[in-house]
């Protein structure tokens, strides 16, 4: 009996046809926000010599159990650092399901390093492969279109660190990072150039707005001892290091602070910036000098929402 692979993969992927012919591969395909015909997948993966296909659609997930702790701490920018160990988690699971001892992935670069550290967390018992990949098979999402028109000026809502409405319209984490892709992505908001073109729209809102809540929500010495957290755990998720002991008790300490982050950030959209125009925390933070709570001064624009 041949041995079983699981392969992180796309399902068309060089990587799966190369490793047909040597092994009974499940390939795992991982849905972070493409979209797709799931069963087209499918079809392609098992066409392409998998013995199964396992197809996982996990935008949700990625916003709901990535996508917020980053936000938390001001983190979400650097976004395409958290889909390698939510792929990892699904690669990890199906392994053990299927009764496979080693995972292959056709990743590379920082991909690679980050992907490899969480398999190697969830399962140091599993071997991993690198198979090299042809001249990426998977291709990118195309980068939107910026359309130069009038500002678009928009209130969010918070709720302990999270957000909970877009102009009084309550959103899930998932659907404000929808609606914020599409409303701040016209304005290219958030793209990022480097080896590759990325959009970040939603993300870099998102920070954006939470970052200046925090700053008249919590108190100046919890607020700097924070911003040093968050350099921390950036660097960590940056190095791969989602499932470290370290990251998980910072962590922690993070959703201990966002239980005062909450109130209404309004921004303005325009010309490639989010910038914050107004914002106001539910609770009010106390005076050093007379040690009694008082709310900071807001724009008038603002205060009126």
């Amino acid at each position: 009996m041949s041995e079983r692979v699981v392969l992180a993969c796309s399902a068309g992927s060089d990587a799966l046809r190369r490793l047909a012919g040597r092994a009974e591969v499940v390939a795992v395909v991982v849905d972070p926000g493409r979209g797709g015909d799931w069963e087209a997948l499918r079809r392609r993966a098992l066409a392409g010599g998998a013995v199964e296909a396992v197809l996982a659609d996990a935008r949700d997930e990625l916003t709901d159990r990535y996508c917020l702790p980053a936000l938390r701490a001001n983190a979400l920018r650097s976004a395409s650092a958290l889909v390698a160990p939510l792929v990892a988690e699904h690669v990890v699971e199906a392994a053990r399901r299927h009764g496979a001892t080693t995972v292959a992935h056709d990743r590379a670069g920082a991909d690679r390093i980050r992907f490899e550290a969480g398999v190697a967390a969830l399962a140091p018992g599993l071997a991993v492969v690198a198979v090299a990949p042809a001249d990426d098979p998977a291709g990118h999402p195309p980068v939107g279109r910026i359309e130069p028109g009038d500002p678009d000026e928009l209130v969010l809502t918070f709720d302990r660190g999270t957000p909970v409405a877009i102009d009084g319209e309550t959103v899930t984490m998932p659907q404000a990072v929808r609606e914020l892709n599409r409303r701040a992505g016209v304005s290219g908001v958030g793209r990022l150039t480097g080896v590759r073109a990325f959009d970040t729209p939603g993300a870099s809102a998102l920070t954006t707005a939470h970052h200046q809540l925090e700053d008249v929500t919590l108190e100046p010495d919890l607020l700097r001892f924070k911003r040093r957290v968050e350099r921390r755990w950036g660097a960590l998720v940056h190095d791969g290091l989602w499932f470290s002991p370290l990251k998980q008790a910072l962590d922690s300490f993070i959703d201990t602070t966002q239980q005062h982050v909450s109130g209404e950030v309004r921004l303005v959209l325009h010309g490639g910036r989010a910038v914050v125009t107004g914002r106001r925390g539910e609770e009010p933070l106390p005076d050093p000098g007379l040690g009694a709570g008082r709310p900071r001064r807001l724009p008038d624009k603002i205060a009126a929402t």
